[in-house]
């Protein structure tokens, strides 16, 4: 596995770590590892690859765990990462809308953010999302998939996300759907 996908998916864990323990901060040096307070030992990951996904959980018997892509530009670099994970609340409501999963899509820095980031599943709508915080390895944009839109990715082939960069304009990046609802149902 090369270094920057290792990197990506210890930063997944990471995710999953500050989501179950968000008054527990990390350092970025401890990422892909979580120390278990009774043991006082490290435990691994557990990365289990889904066709075009990986789904990654912490290393106490799987019970955080997120779906995680690379998603690249046109020439072949990587440049999002797109996380999914379950709510945990079957009836987990947003303005009357039930809510199924968040997804959290993190850009390098860059971005323009008034622009915000843009998903289309193969020829559907286009949805519009805010950025919600850039820090010095990225920006986040952080939204809730109601069930519809679980249901369009799970049909769909091909999910596109649309950023801005500076001086580059709209950038389309491809997200395959490919064992999509393999690594949805196994979350």
């Amino acid at each position: 596995m090369n270094i920057y996908i290792s990197n990506i998916l210890r930063g997944a864990v990471l995710l999953l770590t500050l989501l179950a323990f968000s008054a527990h901060a990390q350092k970025i040096s401890d990422l892909g590892e979580e120390v278990s307070a009774e043991a006082d030992t490290v435990v691994a990951p557990e990365v289990t690859r889904m066709g075009d996904w990986s789904v990654v959980c912490d290393g106490e018997g799987g019970t955080a765990c997120a779906m995680t892509q690379l998603g690249k530009d046109s020439q072949g670099s990587p440049a999002i990462e797109f996380v999914v994970r379950k709510v945990g609340e079957e009836d987990a409501e947003i303005d009357g809308v039930k809510i199924a999963a968040v997804a959290d899509i993190i850009t390098p820095l860059g971005v323009l953010l008034e622009f915000g980031l843009r998903l289309k599943i193969d020829a559907g709508e286009e949805r519009g999302a805010p950025f919600r915080i850039c820090q010095k390895h990225g920006c986040l944009v952080r939204e809730p998939l109601s069930l519809d839109v679980i249901a369009s990715l799970k049909k769909g082939n091909v999910a596109v996300v649309t950023v801005a960069a500076e001086g580059a304009g709209p950038i389309d990046i491809n997200i395959s759907l490919s064992g999509f609802t393999k690594a949805f149902n196994a979350l």
